[in-house]
């Protein structure tokens, strides 16, 4: 229904294609926020993508390839955003504070996700702007008013803040042994690409990210085939398990710090648990989904637990560039982020082929099954191979 008649491989090809640019984009991000800055580097990604946001509508009508050649482009703006804020949250945060702080910050992401599921299918159901298109205008608005107060509001380093207090740059200077130096240093890339925790940092994220993929772009579709919800509550339900994040993220942040700071665990130890809780748990509710039927209202609190349970790795591996090499954490997690981009490519793409033509119970298990394997390797590779330790190659 509606006015596009795009089967399931065609939704995988354009919810897909966006990570084509996103895996470049990633990666030249890890170098601008080195040498330009997170605040630049942030400022503009925003902003680009809010325009292209904008443009989105006409180019959809004019034709899918075009469209599809914009949601690369989408993707390449959007790349340097999480390299960006690594190295802001490298200068920034203290490492004992990391873990709340950086649940804080990360869980935005849930935020806009609920925001945007949410109203996207009230606004898509509407005549408000002919439709399905007020969602590309309003978010595309929304980004570039955003993008001036960011600019207004925010430096690359404390002392450079003209309303930071005293007290805060003493604060956060005392408690940052190790923090990001303010100028580039030469990549040492031979000694990145032989370190163990980085590393097991890549297949974290490649598991990660196939997990995480199909919770974000396939469930309104399984929602809609399998449990039958029409578009209105499609994004709502979708936004469910995010919700659950915005509650969960924050409380397992402040309990990591509370177990560091009452040294009950080690903050190696504290960062490990966090990930095996996040995406273990994650993996056992995916294979509960396997489980559910047609039992609507099961399969969405199976949703909720494991994208709320999962945020606990917000303080856990997400972090762990910072820990590992702070003068890198933006060229870390550019290359990170670019290899976990490609399981952006290729999930949409294998869920795309299992249920094309075939919108059944059996697909959707296997769809289910895949992920839980995924994230089951992610959190062991980190488990048996992640630390907190700043590694020697950090002070080239």
């Amino acid at each position: 229904m509606g006015e596009f008649d795009w089967d399931e491989e065609t939704q995988g090809i354009i919810l897909g294609c966006f990570f084509y640019g996103y895996m470049v984009g990633s990666l030249l991000g890890g170098f601008a926020s080195e040498y330009l800055g997170g605040r630049v580097t942030l400022g503009i990604s925003i902003l680009s993508v809010s325009i292209v946001s904008l443009l989105s509508p006409v180019c959809i009508r004019t034709s899918t390839a075009l469209y599809v050649g914009l949601r690369i482009v989408s993707g390449i703006f959007q790349g340097p955003l999480y390299p960006a804020v690594f190295t802001l949250m490298a200068t920034w945060i203290p490492p004992k504070d990391k873990a709340s702080f950086s649940s804080i910050v990360f869980v935005g992401a849930n935020l806009g996700t609920v925001i945007s599921m949410a109203l996207g299918g009230v606004m898509s159901g509407s005549d408000f702007l002919g439709g399905w298109p007020s969602v590309f205008y309003v978010f595309g608005v929304v980004g570039v008013l955003w993008s001036v107060a960011w600019f207004v509001l925010i430096r690359d380093q404390p002392e450079k803040h003209p309303w930071i207090s005293s007290k805060e740059l003493s604060y956060i200077r005392s408690n940052s042994p190790n923090v990001k130096s303010s100028k580039a240093l030469k990549v040492p890339w031979k000694d990145i690409a032989t370190s163990m925790p980085f590393l097991c940092l890549i297949v974290y994220a490649f598991g990660d990210g196939i997990g995480f993929t199909t919770i974000l772009t396939e469930i309104p579709t399984y929602l809609n085939n399998i449990q039958h919800f029409d578009l209105a509550s499609n994004g709502i339900l979708s936004a469910l398990p995010h919700v659950a994040t915005l509650i969960a993220s924050p409380l397992f942040g402040a309990i990591a710090d509370k177990i560091s700071e009452k040294k009950w665990l080690s903050i190696k130890m504290t960062r490990k648990l966090a990930t095996g809780v996040g995406l273990y748990s994650s993996c056992i509710c995916l294979i509960a989904m396997c489980f559910v039927d047609c039992n609507a209202t099961l399969a969405v609190v199976f949703l909720c637990v494991a994208e709320s349970l999962n945020s606990a790795q917000f303080s856990g591996a997400f972090v762990s560039e910072q820990d590992i090499a702070p003068n890198f954490a933006g060229v870390l997690n550019g290359i990170i982020n670019s290899v976990a981009a490609i399981t952006g490519i290729i999930t949409p793409l294998i869920i795309g082929a299992v249920t094309t033509g075939n919108q059944t119970l059996s697909a959707w298990r296997i769809v289910f099954g895949i992920s839980a394997v995924a994230y089951f390797i992610g959190g062991s590779a980190y488990l048996m191979f992640g630390t907190d330790k700043v590694q020697p190659w950090n002070e080239p």
